[in-house]
Parts: structure tokens; C-alpha cells; sequence
């Protein structure tokens, strides 16, 4: 069978495209009833997917509230991609995904890194140029590179040279690649 025909691709398809805000409360009394791992992964995905398409950063901050009360890497993992898509309001209380930035497990570690990519606090950088200095997980920095090419200031340049110096073709890149886009938008505008 073609993937295409499959059941659970036109659900997973389905629950990309909701869009509506109601269905948030129903989620969250959902996961309070105590869902599988599955199923909380499922709704999770759902309030992402939400958020996503209505720009709703409600949404973010709901996914934000089971952070603490997650324990599978699995469903944690569809937890912050979830909030990776969703635009973060100014005063979004982003301590639980910051907390998660010192994970032993690298699939939260790094999904928790992504997550911070729609971030305007300017702590979200500080956070982010101090796992680049503590850890030597090629891919930490690489994430932590991909964000700061979103969100950085010219505060992470030195950080970000840094990585310059790397053996890691992928962070030697990412690096280079968030330093020319922060420099791009320190750049003085010329109109």
C-alpha cells in the first residue's frame, strides 16, 4: 500500500490543518484525564498544529504547562516541536523548556533547543550561548547555531566564531551561515 492510502496518513494530515481554538480546551481536559503516551503524543501534536496554523500562542504556553508532568522522550519530543512552530508572545514563561536545555537525554535536549527558535526574550539568547559553552555535543551546537540564526545579536558573534574553528563540517556551517544572517540584520538600513 502506498503510504497516501493509508488511514493514518489522512489523520495525521488532518490534524495538521486544524484550526480550531476550542478544541484547546477539550485537549487540555484530555491530557488531564491521564491519556497513553500515545495519545498524549497525538494531542500534543494537535495543539501544535493549532497553534501553528492560527499563530495562537496560547497554544504554546498550554504545551508549555506539561512540560514538568512529561516524562516519555517521545511524546516530551512531539511536545516541543510543537511549541518550535508556534510564535512566542513577549512574557511566554519559558523556564521549563530553558530547564530542559540541560537534559541527559539528546532527543529532548535538542528538542528543547529547537523549540526556542520563535523566542523574543532576550534571555532565550543567554541560555543559548551557555550551552554553547559547556557543551562539546556537535549537534547542541549545531541546533543552538540554527536558532541564534534566527533570534541572535551580535552578543553571539563571538560565540558563533568560535564554532568556526570547529572539525565539524555542520558546525563550522551552522555557524557561519547564523553569523551572516545576525550581521545582515544588525546592518544599518540604508532606505
Amino acid at each position: 500500500m502506498n503510504s497516501e492510502e493509508s488511514v493514518s496518513w489522512h489523520a495525521y494530515r488532518e490534524a495538521e490543518s486544524l484550526q480550531e481554538l476550542s478544541a484547546i480546551q477539550e485537549l487540555d481536559a484530555f491530557l488531564r484525564g491521564g491519556p497513553s503516551k500515545a495519545e498524549r503524543s497525538a494531542a500534543y501534536f494537535m495543539i501544535g498544529a493549532i497553534g501553528n496554523n492560527l499563530e495562537e500562542s496560547r497554544c504554546a504556553s498550554t504545551l508549555i504547562s506539561y512540560i514538568p508532568s512529561e516524562t516519555d522522550k517521545q511524546a516530551l519530543a512531539t511536545l516541543l516541536d510543537g511549541i518550535a512552530k508556534i510564535p512566542l508572545a513577549i512574557g511566554t514563561d519559558l523556564e521549563p523548556v530553558y530547564e530542559l536545555l540541560r537534559e541527559t537525554r539528546w532527543l529532548v535536549r535538542h528538542r528543547a533547543i529547537q523549540a526556542l527558535r520563535t523566542s523574543t526574550a532576550p534571555e532565550t539568547e543567554d541560555r543559548l550561548l551557555a550551552v554553547l559553552a559547556e557543551s562539546t555535543d556537535p549537534y547542541d551546537r549545531v541546533y543552538c547555531h540554527s536558532v541564534l540564526n534566527r533570534i541572535g545579536t551580535l552578543k553571539s558573534i563571538p560565540a558563533l566564531e568560535a564554532g568556526l574553528e570547529s572539525s565539524k563540517r555542520d558546525v563550522k556551517l551552522s555557524a557561519k551561515a547564523a553569523i551572516q544572517e545576525i550581521l545582515l540584520r544588525s546592518a544599518p538600513s540604508t532606505s
